[in-house]
C-alpha cells in the first residue's frame, strides 16, 4: 500500500522569499526504488516542506501547509516540487488559507506521468487507528516513512493559525514534514501533517514531544480545498459585522514575571461595524455577554470562532446575549466576506488609534503617529524608543501582525483588506504590530507601531472580527 501512496507525495522547495508572508506512466523499477535510489538534489532551496497531489475536475494539484510556502515571492521562479524521480517542476500559488494552515499549488509545468494522485479519507478516523506519516523531515530525507496512532480527535492548538480540527496522532514528524499526508493503511489520506509539540522545562527551554503530533483531519481539508480550488483560492466565510472581545488583566512582580489577576468570565459583543447586515438587532446588545452560538455554550472568543467557522455565508446564527443575568437571544444575518468587508474590518480598527492618524488616500497605507507610546524603531532583532522629531509624519505600512520573541506572524501589506486580513489573523493576540518605513528616507529603517485594543498595557483584549 505504502509504494504506491509515495509517488504521490512530493516535497516543496521554496527558492525566493520575501520579508514577510504572504495573505496564500511508465516505471522501470519499482516506486519505492525509485524513491531511494539517488539523493536529491535542493541546490537554491531556501525553504522547503512535504506536499501531496490530488486529482480536482481532471487537474492535478498540489496541497500542503501555508506556512510552507507563504514567505515565497509572488513571481516566477520561486517555488518547485521534486517527484518522485527527483524531477523538478515548477509551481504557483493557487490559493489557500492561513487560519487553518493549507494551500493549494497549481503545476506551471506539466506535471510528468511518475506523478500520481491520493485521494481523502471518506469514513471517520477512528481511535487507535493506524496511520502513516509521510514527507521529507528536515528537507534531508525525503519518503520517509512513521508509523503510529490516531491518539485524539478535534484539537484545538493554542496558536493565532491553524487552530481547529486537527487529528492528534504518534506518527512521527519533524520539521520538513509540513504539508505531507498522514494516511491509512488503505493509503487515503486522513490528515495533513501540520504541527508537532513542545513542552516547556524548567530552566525555560524546551522539549520536542515526538509522540505528539497534529494534522488537519481530512473531511475539513478537503472542504478547504475544494473552495480554494472553486473559488478563485480562497475559502468562503461568513460576516456578522461583530467585534468580539474577552478581557484579561495582568500585573508584573518585582522580578519582571507577569503574571493573570482577573479577567471578564465570558466573551463580550464590543462593537457592531457600520455594514454589519443585522447592525439594529445587534447594537442594542453592545457590551452583554455572548453565552451561546447556535445553541452551543462558549466560554470564551475562541470558542465563539470555532462555532462560526461552521457557518456558511448566507446563514444565520444565533446568539444568546447575557446582560447581567437577563438572557436574549437573536437570531443574526451573514454575508460573503469580500475584499470590501476586510476593508470595513481595517478600517474600524485603525479609527480607534488615538496616536495615529490614517491615510486611506495615500499611496499606500500610511501612518502619521502623534505619540512616542507604541512607536518604535525596529532592526529586525531589537526595538529601540523614537524621539519627537520622527513624530507628525507618513509613514507607509508594509507589513502587520504580531511580533515578538516567542511568536511572530507578520503578513505583507498592500493594501487595506491585506490589513483586515491580517486583523483576523491576529487579533486573539491582543494588539496589532504593524511595520512601516519613512519614504523619505532610503528604507534602511524599519519602525514599528504597536495597538493594543484595550489602550491599557496591564489588560490584554483578545478580539474576534466575525
Amino acid at each position: 500500500m505504502l509504494e504506491n501512496v509515495l509517488s504521490s507525495v512530493i516535497t516543496v522547495g521554496v527558492h525566493k522569499t520575501d520579508f514577510a508572508k504572504q495573505t496564500l506512466g511508465f516505471r522501470g523499477t519499482g516506486v519505492a526504488e525509485v524513491a531511494y535510489e539517488k539523493a536529491l538534489d535542493m541546490a537554491g532551496v531556501v525553504t522547503s516542506g512535504s506536499g501531496f497531489v490530488i486529482m480536482k475536475n481532471g487537474k492535478k494539484y498540489v496541497v500542503t501547509n501555508a506556512h510552507v510556502i507563504e514567505n515565497a515571492l509572488d513571481e516566477e521562479g520561486s517555488i518547485y516540487i521534486y517527484s518522485i524521480n527527483r524531477t523538478r517542476y515548477e509551481v504557483r500559488v493557487l490559493g489557500g488559507d492561513s487560519f487553518y494552515d493549507i494551500a493549494v499549488l497549481e503545476f506551471v509545468d506539466t506535471p510528468g506521468p511518475e506523478i500520481t494522485t491520493i485521494k481523502f479519507k471518506a469514513d471517520e478516523p477512528r481511535l487507535g487507528e493506524t496511520v502513516y506519516a509521510i514527507g521529507n523531515p528536515l528537507g534531508e530525507y525525503p519518503y520517509s516513512v512513521s508509523d503510529g496512532i490516531i491518539s485524539a480527535k478535534n484539537r484545538v492548538r493554542e496558536s493565532y493559525t491553524g487552530k481547529f480540527g486537527f487529528l492528534q496522532t504518534t506518527a512521527t514528524v519533524i520539521w520538513g514534514n509540513s504539508g505531507g499526508p498522514l494516511v491509512d493503511v488503505k493509503g487515503d489520506v486522513a490528515g495533513i501533517n501540520s504541527q508537532i509539540a513542545f513542552a516547556p522545562t524548567p530552566d525555560g527551554s524546551v522539549i520536542w514531544q515526538s509522540q505528539i503530533n497534529f494534522a488537519l483531519e481530512a473531511k475539513l481539508s478537503e472542504r478547504l480545498v475544494n473552495d480554494i480550488i472553486e473559488n478563485d483560492g480562497r475559502v468562503m466565510r461568513a460576516y456578522f459585522g461583530m467585534e468580539i472581545g474577552q478581557s484579561f488583566e495582568y500585573d508584573i512582580d518585582w522580578f519582571g514575571n507577569w503574571y493573570l489577576i482577573g479577567g471578564e468570565g465570558m466573551p463580550v459583543l464590543t462593537g457592531v461595524l457600520p455594514d454589519a447586515p443585522s447592525y439594529s438587532a445587534l447594537t442594542p446588545h453592545i457590551g452583554s455577554g455572548i453565552s451561546h452560538v447556535n445553541g452551543v455554550e462558549v466560554r470564551n472568543v475562541e470558542e465563539v470562532l470555532g462555532e462560526m467557522e461552521n457557518i456558511r455565508p448566507g446563514s444565520p446564527v444565533s446568539i444568546t446575549f447575557d446582560d447581567n443575568g437577563t438572557t436574549s437571544q437573536v437570531s443574526v444575518s451573514s454575508k460573503l466576506l469580500t475584499s470590501t468587508e476586510l476593508e470595513s474590518i481595517a478600517r474600524f480598527v485603525l479609527d480607534q488609534n488615538p496616536d495615529i492618524e490614517v491615510n486611506y488616500n495615500d499611496i499606500m497605507l500610511s501612518v502619521n503617529p502623534f505619540s512616542n507610546d507604541n512607536f518604535y524603531i525596529f532592526d529586525g532583532y531589537d526595538f529601540y524608543e523614537t524621539d519627537d522629531e520622527m513624530l507628525d509624519k507618513p509613514y507607509y505600512v508594509i507589513a502587520a501582525g504580531v511580533s515578538g520573541d516567542a511568536l511572530q506572524n507578520m503578513w505583507i501589506i498592500q493594501d487595506l483588506k491585506d490589513f483586515g486580513t491580517a486583523m483576523k489573523l491576529s487579533a486573539l493576540g491582543g494588539m496589532i504590530d504593524m511595520y512601516a518605513f519613512d519614504p523619505d528616507s532610503e528604507g534602511e529603517e524599519l519602525l514599528m507601531f504597536r495597538q493594543n485594543f484595550s489602550g491599557d498595557d496591564y489588560i490584554i483584549k483578545t478580539a474576534l472580527y466575525y
